[in-house]
């Protein structure tokens, strides 16, 4: 049984965390919330971040909010696994700093991304056949969400799809009659797989093809892709499969990896969309 030690805060939904009692293979050691937010009833509360850790084999940081560097390499440098809800903001040395560190320990590290749990993209449901070819167009949600951390997100998880670092990169962005942003990106990687992802700030209809050396996937939705499918269900799937993952003792699976690709590419269509003129 492993032992989940829950970080959280005023952002921390007690309704998920009463679930979180129901997953197979886990229990829940203590938790320990920041600021002033009160631990809801029914859960041991630690009085300190390094008690936490101490207590528990995996921790889990369940907060919308991004949390401090400082926080991930405590965590790293006491061996534990380590569930991020949130995309920390970490610029490129930071995370190949964590990158290092979470290999050196030997644990598995999973960060929460909505869009790998679109079906179609989920890595634990599909095994594609490499090389990738992917078009994909759909729209920035915007209202809930500021469009580079959403290009951040979706790369991300594209990236995790192809399972390959990125060598070559092409980027076209406007303003359409100077309102509706459009970014066209075509991405290259080194297992040969290539991705046309088409993101505009216009509610238009998204579709996307993944074509695969036997098969073509093809789905079409009306919405944009960010919130088509209900996060909260999602958050419980992605919980469950790192606890298989630690069970399985996939000491390889390491998401500062894919978020390393993303936010490379991310930092280049920023300064190419700057270049022009452009906030992104």
């Amino acid at each position: 049984m492993i032992k989940l030690g829950i970080f959280g805060d005023q952002t921390t939904n007690p309704e998920f965390l009463e679930q979180l009692k129901t997953m197979p293979g886990a229990e829940i050691a203590g938790v320990y919330f920041s600021g002033n937010a009160a631990v809801p009833e029914g859960f041991v509360e630690m009085l300190s971040p390094v008690a936490l850790m101490d207590l528990s084999d995996a921790i889990l940081i369940l907060s919308d909010k991004s949390i401090s560097s400082e926080l991930i390499r405590l965590i790293l440098r006491k061996s534990k696994h380590m569930y991020l809800k949130t995309v920390p903001n970490l610029n490129i040395r930071e995370i190949k700093e964590l990158i290092d560190l979470g290999k050196e320990a030997g644990i598995v590290n999973f960060i929460y991304n909505p869009f790998s749990y679109i079906p179609h993209f989920d890595p634990f449901v599909n095994k594609f056949e490499k090389p990738l070819l992917i078009n994909l167009r759909t729209c920035f949600e915007s209202s809930a969400i500021k469009p580079s951390h959403e290009m951040l997100l979706l790369i991300t998880a594209l990236n995790r799809v192809v399972q390959s670092n990125f060598k070559n990169l092409q980027i076209f962005g406007l303003r359409e009659s100077g309102l509706h942003l459009i970014v066209n990106v075509r991405i290259e990687y080194e297992n040969g797989s290539v991705i046309n992802l088409t993101v505009s700030q216009e509610k238009t209809i998204g579709y996307c093809e993944i074509f695969e050396q036997t098969r073509r996937t093809k789905f079409e939705f009306q919405t944009p892709l960010f919130i088509l499918y209900p996060h909260l269900s999602q958050e419980y799937t992605a919980i469950g499969n790192f606890i298989r993952l630690i069970q399985n003792q996939d000491k390889k699976a390491n998401s500062f990896d894919n978020l390393l690709n993303g936010v490379q590419i991310v930092h280049e269509i920023r300064e190419h969309l700057r270049f022009n003129e452009i906030d992104f």
